[in-house]
Parts: C-alpha cells; structure tokens; sequence
C-alpha cells in the first residue's frame, strides 16, 4: 500500500479495488437461511463467500505502516481530490511502481482474481449510499462531496490525521448520534473553524441513498428510477440540530424509523466497528458476572433479540412462586373441610335417596295418570266424534242406495233378454253363412267348369285353325305341283327341240367332216346301235330306283312324324299327371288343414264356454278381494293402539274344519307376543292383577321350519295348510300347536293314514284324533267347537294384512282383466278360423274340380298317346314294303351298275372314235358335241325332278282329304262345346245373383250382432259397476253397525276409566324438601298435552314398579341432611376459592414456561446459524484455521454462558483470550460477519479494524 504526502486539510487519497468484495450476499437486505449447513457448505471459502450479503462496506485504514509492508502486487494507488472521493478496493500495484528490495512471503487473496460465477437467483433491489456531502463538517470546509462510492465495497486510506474518521463520525451525526460519540464535546464544535473559516454558523452532512439491481460482474449494477433518499441533519452554533428527509424537515424520531425500516440496525450499531471495538469481542467473558457487565451471552441475545424476555421472565418467575405459596395455604383449608363433608356422605346418600323416590315416584305416578286420563278422553272424545259421523253416513247412504238393488235386478233381466236376442241372431247368422259357404262352392265348380271349356274350346279352335292352315297348304302344294308339272313338261319339250336342233347342227358338222370321219362315223353308229339296248335298260332300271327311293323316303318321313307327335303327346301326358300329383297333395294339405280347423272350432268354443263360467267366478272373486279389502280399510280406521298383545284371534279356518282344529289344538287360547321382554311385562301384568295362568308363545324363541305344503298320504289336506293367518308372521306360531296334523273324512280314512309306513297324527271332521303314538281321543255326544272363527274379526287387520288384502284385489282383479284379454283373443281368433274355413273349403273345391278336369285331360292324353304309340310304331305291312322297296333299289342298282359295266367297253370304244372324231372336226365339233351332251343332261334331270314333284303331288292329295275329315270333326266339336259354355253362362248369373242376396243378408246379420254385442258389453260394464257399488255399499253397512256397536261399547269403558284416574289424581302428594337449593324436586302440576304425547308410558310403568320396591325396603336418618347441607356449602366456597386461585397459578406457569421456551428457541436457532457461519467465516480468513461458539451447559444456555473456542492453523484449540492479539482480531472479526449474516444490514462501517494484526495474520 502506498501514499502521498499528507495532504492539506479536508484532502485525502482513495483507491478503488476492481474485485467482488470478501463480504457479499445474492440479494438486498433480507432474513439469511435458516437451513442447517451441509459438510460441504463450509467446505470451500469461496462457496460460502457466494452466500453472503451483498452490502456496501466502507473501511477506513490507517496508513501508518510503511508501504514496503505490502506485497508489490497488491498494491496501487491514484491521487484524487476530496471533492471527487471514490469507493476503493485493495490496490493491485505500487502508484511509483517500485517494488520491495527482498521479497516478502506473499498474502494469499480472499476472493478469486476471476469472477466467481454465481448461481442463477431472483435479483431483488437493495439499498446502498450513493455519496456523502459534508458542509463545514469538522475538517471539511466547505462543500465537500464524497463518492460515488462503489456498489458493494469501498476503502478510505490516508495518513493520521487526515480526516479518515471524519467519514464515519458524518454518518454518526446523521443517524442521529450524540457529540461525544464524534469525539467532540457539544453539537457546536462539529462545525468546521479553521482559518479563513471562522464563524460559521452551521454544519449540515447529507447521506444520498439508492436502491440498486445487482447485475453479473463486480460492478455492474442497475439504478432503480425514482429510488433516491437523501437524509440530513444540521447543527447550529446554539448545539441544536435540524434533520431533513428528501430536503423536507423532519425529526430524530422519523429519521431513525426510516432508516431502521431500510434495514440499518440503530439499536445494536452492528453496522459500525469503531477502533478497539473488535478487540473487546475477545475480552468477554462467558455470561456476565453482574447486570452491569456484558458477556459473550449477553453480547450474543442482544444480537439474536432474546435479551428482551429476560425482564419479562424474571417478573413471570416471582409472580408464579407467590401464587404457588397462595394455592398451598387455600389447599389446606379445603382439604380440612371435604374431611369432615365425606363423614357424612353415607348417611345423607340415604336419606337423600330416600326422599328423591318418593317425590319422583308421586311425580311419575302423576304423570301416568295424566297420560291415562289424556288417553281416555282422547279416544272418548274421537269415539263421540266417530258415533255421530258414522249414525249419519249410515241413515245417508241407506237412503241414497235404497231404490239401486231394483235397477241392478232391471239390469239383470234386461241384459238375459239381450244375450238371447244375440244368440237367436248369432244362429240365423251361422245359417246365412252356410248358405253363403254353399253356393260359392257351387260357383266355384260352375267356374272350374267354365274355365275347362274354355280351355277346350281354346284347344279346339287351335287345332282348327292349324288343320285349316295345313289344309290350305297342301292344296297349295298341290296347285305347285301341278304347275311345276305343267312347267317341266313345257322345258321338256323346249329342251328337246333344242337337243334336236343342236344335233342336227352336230350332225351338218358331221357330214361336212364326213370324207375325214366317215369310217370314224360308221363305227361309232355300229357301235351305238350296240350301246341302245343297255342304254334303254339303264334308263329303265334308273327310273324305277328313283321310283322306289322316293316311295321309301314318303315312308320314312312319315314314320319320323308320327313318332315326333307320339313323344309331344307323351310329354304333355306326364306334365299333367305331375300337375294332379301337386294339386293332389294340396288337396290333401286342405283337406287336413279344414279338420284341424274343425277341431279348433271346436275345442275354442269349448273352451269359450268353460271360459264364460270361469270369468264369471273370477269376477265374483274380484269382487270379493276388493269388498274385503275395503273391509279392512274400514277396519283400520276405528282400530285403536293397543298393548303389545293383540287380543284378537290371529287366524281363521273354514266351518267345515271347526270340530277337527278345536278338537286337535287345545293350545289356540294361548298368548302371541313379539319376543321374550314383552312376555315378561305380560305375566308380570297378570301376576299383579290377579289374572290367573296364561300360557306364552314367543315368536323370537320360534325355530325357523319349512311351512311349505308336504306331500301327504292321499292327498288328505294338513290343519295347518287350512289356517289363514292374520299376518303371515304368525304362521309359526300356529304350526308350533299344529305341527303336521291331517284332516281325513272319517275315521276309516285316517286309520289307513295313521297306521301307515309313516305315523301320522289325524283328526277326522268330526272330532276324533289319532295320536302318533297310536292313542284315540274324541267322539261321543260332545264335540269341541268355536276355538277358531271362520272369518277374522274387525281387529284383525294389521297394516301387513290390509296389505295382503290390497295385493290379493289387485291380484285378482289383473288376473280377471288378463282373463278377459284371453277370452277375446281366443273369440277373435275362433272368428278368423271360422272365416276362414268356408275360404279353404273354396279352394278345395276349386282344387277338387281341378283334378278331376286333369283326370279327364289325362283319360283323353292317355288315349290319344296309345293311339299315336300304335302310329308311331310303322306297320308290318310298311316295314315290309320299305324292306322291299330298299331290296328293290339296292337290286336295280345292282342291275345298273352290272349294265353300265356291260355297255361300258362299247361307250369306251364310242368315246374313242368320238375323240378321234372331235379331233378330227376341231374346236367347232367339240363345242357342239358339248352342247348337245349338255342338253341330254338338263333332259335328264328335269325327267328326276318331275318324277319327285309327282310323288309330293300324290302325298298332298292324300293330307287334304285326310285334313278335311279332321276340319269337319273339330267344327263339330267346337259347336258342342259352345252351347255348353252358354248353358253354364246362364247358371253362374243365377247363382251370382242368389249370392249377392245371401251376402247381403249375412253383412246385415253380421252388423246387427256387433251392435248387439256392443250393446251388451255396455250393459254388462254398468251392470258390474252397480254390483260393485251394491257390494261396498253392503259391506260398508255391515261395518258401520258393527263400529257404531263397538264404539258404544268402547265409550261406556272410557267414561268409566275417566273417573277411576282422576280420583287416583286427587290422592296423590309430594313431600317437601330442602337439602338441596340446587336439586329442587318439581310441584304435581298438570302436563300439556302436546309433552304427555312425548311420554313413554311403559317405560314410566317400571319406572314406578321400581321406585315403590326401593321405598318399600329403604330405612333411612332424615336429620343429617341439614347438618350435611352446611358442610357442603362450606366446602363448596373454599373449593371455588381453591379453583380461582389454582387457575390462576396454572395461568401464570403456563405463561412462564412458554417465555422461556421462546427465549430458547429463539435463541438456539440464531446460536446454530451464528456458530456455523463463524465456522465458515473463520475458515475462509484463515485458510484452513476452525472456530466455534460452545454452550458450557448444552442443556440450559443460559446458565453458564458460552465459551468462544478457535484452532489457529496448524495449531490446538484454545479459547479466544489464550491467543496472539492478531489471531483475537481475525477470530472477533469472523464473529462480527457471522452476526451480520444472521442480522444483515445495507452497510457495514468499520474504523482500523486491522490495527492489532501483525504480518502473521
């Protein structure tokens, strides 16, 4: 470190060290984390020096030490004005630029000569002093501006005396401090005086605050707009002072807030490290030894804030001690008096439980009372209520429905006459149907006929028309044969005049050829006179194989056609049989179609009839579950609540079986009740009042059986199976008595029953019963009866049974209503086969007429095919003829053949001379030689086809006179078949019209019986209605005379009760008592109505029953109950003032125990974070060395203080006042910045905090 001269007064020099500072935090003034520090936090100093609290730090230094003292590389310097003072850090190199003449051991730097890079954090804003300004302050004449100062740590150098701790006493001055705390006497003597500058008459410092955005790099930063704070203070020469917040006047007290809300600790001045301060940290002791002294505990929870609960808890402590004392003495005296209550006790329990029965007893009495009074005259007044509702219903609807039975019985009558009317129409109807059904068979055969006529007049016609047509061709044929004849002959003649001219013409060649052929001539004239009786014979024998070709061939054509018709005939033949096999089996299918229709008819209109007796049955039954039903409507209704035994019978049985169920069921009298407590209220009722023996059945204690039907010897009904239970629930009751009891006829059938494989209990209808043991009971003049009603009373109906009773009307009348949907389907379905029967009898009839038509096609098919098989096979004669006719050609061919073979070796030896002639004569001979053989040909062949055209002639000729015949016979035909068709003409239009008459009667018969019918529906849903209604009303009358009857009844017993409950009223008392002001026993007073309804009476009753057996055996001492009364009162004061005094006490304890658990807790958790930060901050300035704050009593902290224990580098542990002056210093000081990360604050001042350090250290 370097310097310049002393400077004159109010100069000084400033560096400013380009590095981040040693002390620096990741954001503004803020609470530091509380976490526990890992191993590895305090591994490594330059990872803790990345948590710390960025602030701005001003140090002042001496510069008393030679500058040679610093190594050459850490230091630099610039001289710069007081008016222009900048925040410095260590100099990094000599301001001359000499360097020591030995080296020094050099001084490992604290922060990384490279920016250290920071974890990724918020940037939050933070407070730091911009500048100073000093005006006339101590050494500074004038205005002096200090700054700006750098963003996180800034130093202040210069020799003594040149106004370095005048820094420090301008922010002294403006956070408020006294003079003497600026060295100076008086407020006065601040001002600056120096020559040239007498009497000024004020001082003023002003501190320029900002807020700031840390940005990366050591001196990067963001101002914040409009964050600007200026706070100053003013000192007069009358020592008083002005403070001025943004150059507004202000005060002390505003001021010092502000600035403690910004964060700067003015109570504890942690931000300030005056000279010699460090060293003392080292000096204290572990807990003061008075209150006037300060130890590391006190210097420690003044810091942490848990000084502040010392007071508190030492007046918490004192007053906790008082009321313990108090609470003792009043314990005593309570104990003293519960003694002498508990003596006591015993007998006023007695006495006292004594009195306490009989008043409540007189008071439940009274209350049961009242609730059977109340009970009385409620149901006396709703029975009234009920008599004279039910007197006027009755006399009004008897006079309502007085004259209904009369129309119901008109109905009736009306309705029978109705039913007949319909079934005389119904029969005319059936009658006009099958009439109806009659003639439209007849029509339909009259039909088929009509189309078989038809079809043969049809067929007749067509075949007619085709030998007509054949007729007409082959007179054609016959004409074209003829002319073809006419024309051959014509040509026949033409060509031989030709033949003759052009042989002339061969001859005129001849003869002018003749000197040359002459001999060539008469040879071949020798030779032809040779050749003319085989020629003739040729031509001869030709002419007949042409004859007898043609013949054969007439034959063969003729046998061909006659098969062809014999196969269409055959076809046609088969096509109709299988069409009759087809409609024969659909006879068949009708035929068992109509009788299974028949059947059906049948069967419907049996059932229809068993039907119209069964609805009638389940309508009665409707009507019987809906007038029961009603019944027990009714019923429930004037039913009253009773005890928990119904006393009613439970079940009812048919008259027949009366004598055989009260004969084998002595046990019907017999009590049902729900479970075992009821049972017990019930014989201890009969036991109190004298009413003789019941027997119990206890439908709780029943096991549960199978009450379903068995399968018995017989088929004999079981008691129990005849028994209709009120509620199903007590079906288990009543098989309890009957278990699996038969009934038989006599006594010959329940012989053969009980003495079988199986022993069986049996009663017969007339009282005798057969033990399973075998033993006979019963018979003689006297029967049991009566144990069993046959229908169940009134009382009966529980809400379980008017619902059974519902469930059984709706049953049955669905049942009625489903009945009656089947009985309809079942008449319209009988209706639709009825139509349709006479449909399918149509169709057999027209199927019918079918076949026998195709019976008879096939009768005449079968004839007309034998006659065209008999055709079809050619006749012997034929055969023969065609035999001989093919024997015939074959020979006359042979014949000419044989002729030609003669003749040929003449035509040859003619065929010579002719060439030689045709040589002779040249082209010219030849050609005409050509044409005349040419003519001889076309002669020849015209000859064949004259021959073929006369044999066609001859087979037309034949078919016309054959096809006449057949023309005359279809004509003949046809004329039959058409006056039958009009014979049946007539018949089908007689028959149509008596048709149309029938089916107009039968729509009219039809239409009248829907209308009857509909009729009579109607009637009969009115007719029903008014049955129902004559039903409910019956049942209806029959129930009011019943109610009335039972009302009255019932009212002459409530009227007497009445009486009986109020006189009980009147000779009920209640003693008076008066050991007990808070227990008062309440008056006999009359209870509202709407709180006797909220009573439960029963429970009452053995409330009662008990209280009068406690009285009855109670022998009690009633005196002591006053002496015990003012025991009690006693005791009962000194209790309260024990429990005042008690609460109180635990107020107090819990108050002074919950101070010093907030006073320890709060302290050890600032301790912890104190301790390992100054592990941290130690290591880091030590490079390598350990420190640590040590409870001397880890259980109370606050008893024996706390020891500051250090291990220097390469050294033990010792205690912080065993060490060298320079180790104390840096161990205080690792201390002070431990404290500021506990409590950070926007700045930090420190004054020569270096200045017991040695080279060491």
């Amino acid at each position: 470190m370097t310097h310049s001269p002393p400077p004159q007064l109010g100069d000084q020099e400033l560096e400013e060290h380009d590095f981040e500072p040693a002390i620096a935090n990741e954001s503004g003034p803020s609470t530091p984390p509380t976490r526990k520090p890992s191993p590895e936090d305090s591994s490594s100093p330059e990872d803790s020096s990345s948590q710390l609290q960025q602030a701005d730090v001003i140090n002042v230094e001496s510069t008393t030490m030679d500058e040679d003292a610093l190594p050459a590389d850490a230091t630099s310097s610039q001289p710069i004005s007081s008016q222009q003072s900048n925040m410095l850090a260590p100099p990094s190199q000599s301001q001359s630029g000499s360097r020591p003449s030995s080296p020094l051991p050099k001084r490992t730097s604290l922060v990384p000569t490279e920016p250290v890079k920071e974890p990724t954090i918020e940037i939050v804003p933070r407070l730091v002093i911009e500048k100073m300004v000093l005006v006339n302050f101590k050494s500074y004449a004038g205005r002096q501006e200090i700054g700006p100062f750098h963003k996180s740590f800034t130093s202040i150098v210069g020799p003594n005396g040149s106004g370095k701790s005048n820094v420090i006493d301008a922010l002294l001055f403006v956070f408020g401090y006294r003079a003497s705390k600026m060295r100076q006497g008086k407020l006065s003597e601040l001002i600056h005086n120096s020559s040239g500058a007498e009497d000024l008459d004020s001082c003023t410092v002003e501190i320029h605050f900002c807020e700031i955005l840390d940005l990366p790099g050591p001196d990067n930063f963001e101002r914040i707009q409009g964050s600007t704070l200026v706070v100053a203070r003013q000192a007069y020469q009358n020592n008083s002072s002005k403070y001025f917040i943004n150059n507004f006047a202000s005060s002390y007290t505003a001021v010092t807030t502000l600035l403690k809300g910004r964060g700067i600790d003015l109570d504890h001045k942690r931000f300030l490290i005056l000279q010699g301060e460090v060293e003392s940290i080292s000096q204290m002791k572990a807990k003061a030894q008075n209150e006037h002294e300060d130890g590391l505990l006190e210097y420690l929870e003044d810091i942490i804030g848990t000084s502040a609960y010392k007071d508190t808890i030492e007046k918490s402590a004192i007053e906790l001690e008082a009321l313990n004392d108090e609470r003792s003495e009043r314990l005593t005296r309570v104990k003293y008096v519960e003694k002498e209550r508990e003596s006591l006790e015993e007998r006023k329990r007695e006495a006292e439980t004594f009195l306490k029965n009989e008043n409540n007893l007189a008071v439940k009495q009274s209350a049961l009372y009242q609730i059977y009074l109340w009970d009385c005259k409620k149901k006396a007044t709703k029975e009234e209520k009920l008599v004279t509702q039910l007197t006027a219903k009755l006399e009004e609807d008897q006079n309502k429905h007085k004259g209904l039975k009369d129309e119901v019985q008109a109905l009736e009558n009306e309705h029978n006459a109705r039913v007949k009317e319909y079934e005389k129409i119904d029969k005319e109807t059936s009658e006009i149907l099958k009439q109806l059904a009659k003639i439209d068979r007849e029509d339909v055969q009259m039909q088929e006929n009509r189309k078989h006529l038809k079809n043969k007049e049809k067929k007749a016609t067509k075949a007619l028309a085709a030998d007509k047509h054949a007729l007409s061709e082959n007179q054609s044929w016959v004409r074209n044969h003829e002319a073809d004849l006419i024309k051959h002959q014509s040509e026949l003649e033409k060509l031989e005049r030709n033949l003759e001219a052009a042989e002339e013409e061969l001859e005129n060649i001849r003869q002018s050829l003749k000197g040359k052929t002459e001999e060539f001539s008469q040879q071949i004239e020798v030779h032809q006179k040779e050749l003319a009786p085989w020629t003739a014979k040729i031509v001869a024998k030709q002419s007949e194989v042409d004859m007898a070709q043609s013949e054969h061939d007439l034959l063969q054509e003729k046998a061909k056609n006659q098969r062809s018709n014999y196969e269409d005939a055959l076809e046609a033949l088969n096509t109709l049989k299988n069409s009759q096999a087809s409609k024969e089996s659909e006879i068949v299918e009708l035929q068992e179609s109509i009788n299974a229709s028949a059947g059906q008819i049948a069967n419907m209109e049996r059932k229809i009839k068993e039907m119209a007796t069964r609805e009638s049955l389940l309508r009665d039954r409707a009507n019987l579950a809906r007038n029961r039903a009603e019944e027990g409507k009714a019923s429930q209704q004037k039913t009253q609540s009773r005890s928990a035994v119904l006393n009613r019978n439970l079940g009812a049985i048919d008259d027949k079986y009366d004598v055989a169920i009260s004969t084998a069921c002595p046990a019907l009298d017999n009590i049902v009740v729900d479970n075992v407590e009821v049972g017990q209220q019930c014989v201890e009722f009969v036991r109190k009042n004298n009413l003789g023996r019941v027997s119990l059945i206890l439908l709780s204690q029943l096991p549960k059986r199978n009450l379903n039907p068995i399968q018995t010897p017989e088929n004999v009904p079981r008691l129990f199976d005849l028994v209709r239970p009120a509620d199903p629930k007590f079906a288990p009751a009543f098989y309890s008595v009957m278990q699996d009891t038969l009934v038989a006829e006599d006594l010959r059938q329940a012989n053969r029953i009980a003495y079988g494989k199986q022993r069986w209990r049996v009663v017969t209808l007339d009282g005798q019963l057969i033990d399973k043991s075998g033993t006979m009971t019963g018979g003689g003049t006297r029967v049991m009866r009566g144990a069993m009603s046959s229908t169940l009373s009134t009382g009966e109906y529980t809400p379980e049974a008017i619902a059974q009773l519902e469930h059984e009307r709706d049953q049955a009348e669905a049942e009625y209503k489903f009945f009656q949907q089947e009985k309809l389907s079942l008449e319209r379905e009988l209706s639709s086969t009825v139509v349709n029967v006479p449909k399918m009898e149509m169709r057999l009839s027209m199927f019918k007429m079918d076949v026998e038509a195709s019976q008879k096609r096939i009768r005449e098919s079968e004839k007309r095919v034998e006659v065209l098989r008999n055709e079809a096979e050619p006749k012997p004669a034929e055969v023969a003829k065609m035999k001989q006719l093919i024997k015939k050609a074959t020979e006359l061919r042979a014949e000419v053949t044989s002729i030609k073979k003669n003749a040929q070796s003449i035509e040859e030896k003619i065929k010579d001379l002719q060439n030689k002639i045709l040589d002779a004569g040249g082209v010219k001979l030849r050609a005409q030689k050509s044409k005349v053989d040419g003519l001889r040909e076309q002669i020849e062949a015209l000859g064949d086809r004259s021959t073929k055209t006369k044999v066609a002639k001859n087979k037309a000729e034949k078919d016309v006179v054959k096809l006449s015949a057949q023309i005359a016979k279809h004509e003949k035909e046809l004329a039959e078949v058409s006056e039958d068709l009009e014979k049946l003409e007539r018949e089908i239009k007689e028959k149509s019209q008596e048709a149309v008459g029938i089916r107009k009667r039968g729509e009219e018969a039809k239409q009248i019986m829907e209308e009857k019918k509909e009729q009579m529906e109607e009637m009969k849903h009115e007719l029903d209605a008014k049955i129902k209604v004559i039903n409910k009303i019956r049942t209806a009358e029959v129930e009011m005379k019943n109610q009335l009857d039972d009302l009255k009844q019932s009212l002459s017993e409530v009227e007497r009760r009445v009486k009986h409950w109020k006189d009980l009223l009147q000779e009920l008392t209640i003693q008076e008592v008066d050991y007990d002001e808070d227990e008062v026993v309440a008056e006999l007073q009359e209870i509202p109505e709407t709180e006797l309804g909220m009573i439960d009476k029963h429970e009452l009753e053995q409330q009662i029953q008990m209280l009068e057996q406690q009285i009855s055996s109670a022998k009690p001492n009633l005196s002591v109950l006053e002496e015990y009364k003012k025991r009690e009162e006693e005791y009962l004061a000194r209790a309260k003032d024990l429990e005042e005094i008690t609460l109180r006490r635990e107020e107090a304890k819990k108050a002074y125990d919950e101070l010093r658990k907030r006073r320890l807790d709060e302290f050890m958790a600032g301790f912890q974070i104190i301790s390992l930060r100054l592990k941290e901050m130690y290591q880091m300035i030590t490079l390598g060395g350990n420190a640590e704050l040590e409870l001397v009593d880890s259980l109370d902290p606050f008893s024996e203080g706390i020891i500051f224990s250090v291990m220097p580098p390469k050294k033990s542990w010792k205690n912080i006042s065993n060490l060298s002056g320079g180790e104390k210093t840096l161990s205080s000081l690792a201390l002070v910045f431990a404290l500021h990360h506990f409590k950070p604050t926007p700045l930090y001042v420190m004054d020569e905090i270096d200045a017991a350090l040695d080279f060491r250290n």
